[in-house]
């Protein structure tokens, strides 16, 4: 679909950019897509260095969560995750590649400093009954951002509702409302240059309506996961305050550089199913970031 509009793309992996951390050299932008959930120290290395150096990243994706391993030359994942205490670098002098969550410890390498978005301030939504009966879209609240030029958006619009492109885990960030816009708080690792363009909101515990014979899917686990990994406790209080969340557009200048994201899995339902606002909105990112 981009080249058929006229972009100039090269294809890689992750794994690829794992391998070879120069790989990004003599690109103006790297894209990332979908759903990238695991990635390794190396994988972040790589674009960090590219953004400081002055190159631009555009993320349409969601779920920056799990730091991971390549081993038996990327033949091999090892990912621990919500058993990150097992992993045998755990009490090392490697245990910042413990392959946990990045946002805790003992790895303590928030996703926003990469992407400017973190996984565990989001993650549910449109899945189940977490936000099931949500709009599907982001509500934008600064419309006058470069990134909506010409997507026909206002104050309070919702962008990527009717394509679904919102969900089904989304990346989100600790924030504040002052005058009807949001800003982010800087408490979770997040810059405070961090301009949040839109937003939409998910939950780690999907609701039980009580209707006999429905089974949940998400349930509270990973609600009690973040509880006891941030407070130390699963308690009403605790799971209480690990059930909200969001998911988020930014963009962020960085270094020499620039990340646009869209924290969401789904950014590509609406291109495939031809929402001229996200095609709009993707254009004009692209156009900004990389070469045609």
């Amino acid at each position: 679909m981009a080249e058929s509009a006229g972009y100039d793309l090269d294809f890689a992996t992750l794994h690829d950019l794992d391998a070879e951390p120069d790989l990004l050299d003599g690109h103006s932008c790297a894209i990332f897509v979908g759903h990238d959930e695991y990635w390794s120290a190396p994988m972040r290395d790589a674009v960090d260095t590219f953004v400081v150096a002055g190159g631009k990243v555009a993320r349409f994706a969601g779920n920056f969560l799990w730091q991971t391993r390549l081993e038996d030359e990327g033949r091999r994942q090892i990912c621990y995750k919500y058993q990150a205490k097992d992993d045998p670098l755990s009490g090392t002098g490697k245990a910042h590649l413990v392959t946990g969550a990045w946002e805790l410890g003992p790895v303590n390498r928030p996703g926003a400093l990469t992407f400017g978005v973190n996984a565990m301030r989001g993650v549910y939504a449109g899945v189940g009954r977490c936000v099931g009966g949500g709009s599907g879209g982001f509500t934008v609240y600064r419309s006058g951002h470069w990134a909506f030029a010409g997507a026909g958006l206002g104050y309070g619009d919702q962008l990527g509702a009717a394509s679904r492109v919102f969900g089904y885990e989304v990346d989100g960030l600790d924030y504040r409302m002052d005058d009807g816009l949001p800003f982010p708080m800087g408490t979770d690792g997040g810059s405070l240059d961090i301009t949040i363009l839109a937003m939409g909101l998910a939950t780690n515990i999907e609701a039980d309506n009580r209707i006999w014979g429905e089974t949940q899917y998400i349930g509270v686990s990973d609600a009690a996961f973040k509880a006891r990994s941030l407070y130390g406790a699963v308690t009403s209080e605790t799971l209480d305050a690990c059930e909200r969340g969001n998911g988020m557009i930014v963009h962020w200048s960085k270094g020499n550089g620039e990340i646009f994201t869209a924290a969401t899995c789904e950014w590509v339902a609406g291109l495939a199913r031809g929402d001229i606002q996200v095609q709009t909105v993707t254009r004009n990112v692209l156009d900004r970031f990389g070469a045609r």
